[in-house]
């Protein structure tokens, strides 16, 4: 069922004292799946993404379910770039942990994953092919293994769970998403790319090509039997990240196309908000300020 209320679009920081520990602390957990080579010849290989647990989370409650998550790393980091492993507690763990604790976000699972793979050494060709990835190996591994609103870890399941899973990634994983957002609308509903445009039309074409990139994007809605209606935005990037200048372009472009890029304050009234880190750069600290400020956009 889609949302009806949803919290303001603007911007804050985070409290400086999101950062502690927090008393109801959830756990990370690893979950290997069996990933497969959909660009290729099918070729099978392992992968490991990690879990977020929020406080409280018992698999035995089945009635209980949960959202989903997924984020992707920048260019030369790995699954545990956010997470950093099993039963580790960084800085997006611990805001995570206060998000929930103090009533910002509901309960859910926030996956650090990867688009690294044996048989590609070229990222911009992984991420461009991720897509793939997620909804036939991810998405079932994770979601077939913890309580989520998708019934069933199959096709059919997952498009119908479409409005409780999330997708975002910073840099690298910010051109990722956008392609998944060309690829798997039917899947997902709520993106959140972080210091990064489209390269659907070309590298850097956010700023090289905006009103392409743009068309582009446009096209892969139709294509894929969407419209303005069905999915949510939320991106974001600092004042001083080499990323401001390319996504800056797109995004006016997108708000020139309100029949499908609904700019908004809040999301009851649209479906599209760019979030600016004054003074944030291309690194960790802006990827957790959009993470927090989006994330209870979608789940909130």
């Amino acid at each position: 069922m889609r949302k009806q209320n949803f919290p303001d679009n603007a911007y804050r920081e985070i409290p400086q004292e999101y950062f502690s520990p927090c008393a109801k602390a959830g756990k990370v957990e690893a979950v290997n799946y069996t990933a497969h080579n959909h660009a290729g010849n099918g070729e099978e290989f392992e992968k490991t993404a990690l879990v977020y647990l929020p406080y409280g989370y018992n698999l035995e409650d089945a009635e209980k379910k949960y959202n989903v998550m997924y984020m992707m790393h920048g260019g030369g980091g790995n699954e545990k770039e956010l997470l950093g492993g099993a039963g580790m507690k960084t800085e997006m763990k611990l805001i995570l942990d206060n998000m929930i604790a103090n009533g910002d976000l509901e309960p859910c699972l926030f996956v650090g994953i990867s688009y690294n793979t044996p048989y590609c050494k070229d990222a911009t060709a992984c991420c461009r092919n991720f897509a793939a990835e997620l909804v036939n190996d991810l998405i079932p591994a994770v979601e077939g293994s913890y309580n989520t609103y998708c019934k069933t870890p199959d096709s059919e399941g997952i498009r119908a769970s479409r409005l409780h899973r999330g997708f975002g990634g910073f840099s690298m994983g910010s051109a990722c998403t956008w392609w998944v957002f060309e690829k798997a609308l039917n899947e997902i509903a709520y993106f959140l790319p972080t210091s990064g445009d489209s390269w659907g039309v070309e590298m850097k074409g956010g700023n090289t090509k905006p009103v392409e990139t743009v068309e582009n994007l446009i096209q892969s809605v139709k294509n894929q039997g969407m419209s303005g209606d069905d999915f949510y935005i939320y991106c974001g990037t600092g004042t001083n990240d080499i990323a401001y200048p390319n996504m800056c372009p797109m995004v006016a472009e997108m708000k020139k196309r309100d029949d499908y890029f609904r700019y908004c304050d809040n999301f009851a009234y649209g479906n599209f908000y760019f979030a600016v880190k004054d003074g944030g750069w291309h690194d960790q600290n802006t990827v957790r300020s959009i993470v927090f400020n989006g994330l209870p956009k979608f789940f909130g």
